[in-house]
């Protein structure tokens, strides 16, 4: 049977693409060949789910690659993966009406149902997104959750701190989770450049002011040459003096403001930004609920 499906998700992967060219296809093929060499006559199905995993990142409504994705996972015995991707294979090869491949894939279900262990999730808030190792569960699969052994439930909600805890299997049974949110604390601000930052913006605020005092300068210095009734820039020397005036003088204050901007961004651009310190936190919750009494242990990092 295993090689049989691997020949028929060979051929559904070209007409997958024929009927709905995709620009990706190219390197999708060349990724699904790799894990289909791989799965057939390397016998490294870890390596070709690493390979259709690629594949279907590209090519995210290929059949094929969906049921080589299952069986990878089911030659690994990962089952709970495995499961996932044989129904999205169904359901892919039945819109893309290739009744063949589905019932491939309804066949390894069949047999795969009756050996996943299962779990029930239990306190589950409304909002909460849950997964099985990056897998989403939707809200009618809580009461009958497939997984494998050392995976881990992962529930997120707004407001709270992730709960995670892993799967505890004995046989096709798992333990059952019980699902504890604590609130989320958000973690203080650290700004260790906060005064390098102040100091930066003192010194460009200086320097903005120096330069514009040394266009002030400069202006003054012009008008008062030009203006008759100054005698300060009268004289055989009054054209030397002025030109002194603002060569040292208008100088050094531009000098001096183009330093302090300079000094200002240099400053600015090397201060370290500010951050929020890591909080490890741990709680023991008690929980009370219509079937449970007793204490709950969440940590959030």
């Amino acid at each position: 049977m295993f090689l049989r499906a691997v020949a028929i998700v060979c051929v559904m992967a070209g007409v997958a693409a024929a009927q709905a060219p995709n620009p990706n296809q190219a390197e999708a093929d060349k990724y699904f060949a790799e894990g289909r060499d791989q799965l057939t006559n390397k016998n490294d199905p870890a390596a070709a789910c690493a390979s259709f995993e690629k594949a279907i990142e590209l090519d995210p409504l290929a059949p094929g690659v969906m049921l080589n994705l299952g069986l990878c996972n089911e030659l690994q015995t990962k089952r709970a993966p495995a499961l996932y991707w044989f129904r999205k294979a169904a359901i892919a090869a039945l819109e893309a009406k290739l009744p063949d491949y589905a019932t491939e894939a309804q066949n390894h279900m069949d047999k795969l149902v009756k050996e996943v262990a299962t779990t029930q999730l239990k306190n589950v808030p409304e909002n909460a997104r849950v997964s099985v190792n990056g897998r989403p569960v939707r809200r009618e699969e809580y009461l009958r959750l497939e997984v494998d052994p050392g995976e881990v439930v992962e529930v997120r909600a707004p407001g709270k701190a992730p709960f995670r805890q892993a799967v505890e299997v004995t046989g096709t049974t798992a333990k059952e989770i019980l699902v504890v949110m604590t609130d989320e604390v958000e973690a203080p601000m650290r700004d260790p450049g906060k005064r390098r930052r102040q100091l930066s913006y003192i010194l460009g605020a200086t320097g903005v002011v120096v330069l514009g005092v040394t266009l002030t300068y400069g202006l003054v210095v012009r008008s008062r040459y030009k203006d008759q009734n100054d005698d300060y820039y009268r004289g055989d020397s009054g054209y030397e003096d002025a030109k002194s005036d603002l060569r040292w003088k208008g100088t050094g204050l531009f000098v001096l403001g183009t330093a302090a901007v300079g000094t200002a961004i240099y400053l600015f651009v090397t201060t370290p930004k500010a951050y929020r310190e890591r909080v490890d936190q741990a709680r023991v919750t008690p929980i009370l609920t219509p079937d449970h009494v007793g204490f709950g242990y969440s940590r959030a990092f």
